[in-house]
């Protein structure tokens, strides 16, 4: 495969073939050099397309269980703080599960691993003089009190490497006795490459760049399972012989094969998993299941960098960002708008730019509803529309935003699908009203059924309800008297919007109660409310971020 059918790999004193291109199933035709030749799942077809590596194109996504659909997440190493790189990656993956699973109405059983004993947890505990369990705990709590903060849907079932060890050993033992792996003097295990019938189908490899090695038969070979190194690592008995720990790799295939058996639907993780982590599992769990294809759908996020520098955010690297310094700055839906004006299988460059420009898109959204609302509670003057008109513009928007969804999750660009419904409603109810003798009806309904797709839209990407009143109580948790936040604005407003009209009935403004009107309405928003000030009155709505007003902004007095 990838330009070669055989390579010769030297083990020591012999030399055994290389199989690197898949078997011919019967039916097939032969693989070709350079390409994968992905086997398409039997089962009902959805009408969606998905990005396939190893084919380097979109295929279609068939689902065998339409009741069932499994995927499995790639979990952390819990030895630090989540940062944004991390934060990314889950992030996406949630926008992407919440697709299926709200908008396509797709039954999701998800799986992750928490990789609680690894060499850089053994490392940093000793390093810190800490008992690397009670670390391992610490970090996890803190990356799920993250993930909650991100709003991001924990996995059905979570498990930990240390508690599911028997699992792992029996996977292991299965690959010896199937000679698909071997055992080394010092009792380490290694998966045996050269018996993968199509390795190298997620990364193009190059198998004359391997070198022998004294102790695995091949240096492309990896470890299933790790000997004792000194008496104070924790260690777990083995069959074979010795006590050790278990490799990286073999983790996620021994937990994802436990939940999901010999085949698994979707399997996502960052793009710097693809090679080698999710290559090994796939080669193992298909030497184990007997089978050329473990996996249907792999899923890979493109990786987070900081603008100017092209190396993904790293701990080793030293310039990372934690989540928790984010949100001194930015909110949650701030970030996830972000992730979701970049495709998912894209490079992430972050900056403060991009963040404001996620803030900006935002805020639209949520002034396009208050516009809404303050139109259909006659806020603003009703105006006769062109229904026609209108109707080919919802129809327009619906179609437009599933077939973004459908091409491989295309999110960037089903917001501008968004955006451009609520700026032609916006241009609508806000432009002066005019000669519209033919124009024939008002069309309420059809401008209340356009706010709800785009509301039900930006929740089903796990951003908050653009209509927030109902909500204020929870988001507002310091009122616990009975007071409803929301009646007590509404109030604000009213008497603020009797002092404007006072100030303007006569022939001559009062200028200074129109600046306290100001005032009044600064003040508001330095607490998080936006007044919208209309000619039959005020609305208001969160805004997105809590700084001080723009000085452009429109006065009462203008």
């Amino acid at each position: 495969m990838f330009g070669l059918k055989e390579a010769l790999w030297s083990y020591g004193s012999r030399t055994r073939p290389f199989r690197i291109c898949r078997r011919n199933i019967a039916g097939e035709a032969p693989q070709t050099e350079g390409t994968f030749k992905w086997r398409k799942p039997i089962g009902q077809h959805t009408g969606i397309s998905i990005y396939n590596h190893g084919m380097r194109q979109k295929v279609p996504l068939i689902l065998r269980n339409p009741q069932m659909v499994t995927w499995y997440t790639c979990g952390p190493t819990v030895y630090d703080s989540a940062h944004l790189g991390h934060a990314s990656t889950y992030v996406k993956v949630d926008i992407l599960q919440r697709i299926l699973r709200d908008y396509f109405k797709i039954n999701l059983v998800t799986a992750m691993n928490i990789t609680d004993v690894d060499d850089k947890i053994i490392k940093r505990a000793q390093l810190a003089g800490l008992d690397w369990q009670k670390m391992a705990r610490a970090y996890e709590a803190e990356f799920r009190q993250d993930m909650l903060r991100l709003n991001v849907q924990p996995p059905d079932v979570r498990s930990h490497v240390t508690t599911t060890m028997p699992v792992i050993i029996q996977f292991i033992q299965q690959l010896i006795a199937e000679e698909q792996a071997y055992v080394t003097p010092d009792k380490s295990v290694y998966f045996d490459v050269s018996q993968s019938q199509n390795y190298g189908k997620l990364q193009k490899l190059d198998p004359s760049e391997e070198k022998s090695d004294s102790v695995k038969r091949s240096s492309a070979d990896f470890a299933l399972w790790k000997s004792r190194k000194s008496g104070s690592e924790p260690t777990w008995s083995a069959p074979w012989g010795g006590e050790g720990r278990p490799g990286w790799h073999i983790e996620c295939s021994a937990i994802a094969g436990l939940f999901f058996g010999r085949q698994l639907d979707f399997h996502a993780g960052g793009l710097d998993l693809r090679f080698p982590h999710h290559e090994n599992e796939e080669a193992q769990c298909c030497a184990r299941y007997k089978t050329d294809q473990w996996v249907n759908y792999w899923l890979h996020t493109g990786q987070l960098h900081m603008v100017g520098d092209p190396q993904k955010m790293s701990k080793s690297l030293g310039n990372t960002i934690t989540v928790s310094e984010l949100l001194k700055k930015y909110t949650a839906d701030e970030f996830r708008m972000a992730c979701l004006l970049s495709n998912y299988r894209n490079a992430m460059p972050y900056s403060d730019q991009l963040m404001q420009t996620a803030r900006q898109t935002l805020q639209r959204f949520k002034n396009f509803q208050a516009d809404l609302s303050a139109y259909t509670q006659f806020l603003k003057p009703v105006h006769l529309m062109d229904e026609g008109a209108l109707k080919a513009q919802l129809v327009h928007t619906v179609t437009e935003f599933d077939r973004c969804l459908r091409d491989d999750f295309d999110t960037p660009r089903a917001i501008s699908v968004l955006m451009d419904q609520m700026s032609s409603i916006s241009r609508c109810i806000n432009e002066q009203q005019v000669d519209a003798h033919e124009e024939p009806a008002y069309c309420m309904d059809l401008l209340l059924a356009a706010g709800n797709f785009i509301n039900r839209a930006v929740v089903s990407f796990g951003l908050s309800e653009l209509v927030e009143r109902e909500s204020l109580q929870e988001k507002v948790s310091s009122y616990d008297h009975g007071i409803d936040p929301s009646l007590l604005v509404d109030d604000v407003l009213s008497i603020r919007g009797r002092m404007r009209e006072n100030a303007t009935s006569g022939d001559v403004k009062n200028l200074q109660l129109l600046a306290a009107c100001d005032e009044l309405r600064t003040l508001l928003q330095q607490h998080g409310i936006q007044v919208r000030d209309h000619k039959k009155g005020s609305s208001w709505v969160f805004a997105v971020s809590c700084e001080k007003p723009d000085d452009k902004s429109k006065s009462s007095a203008e």
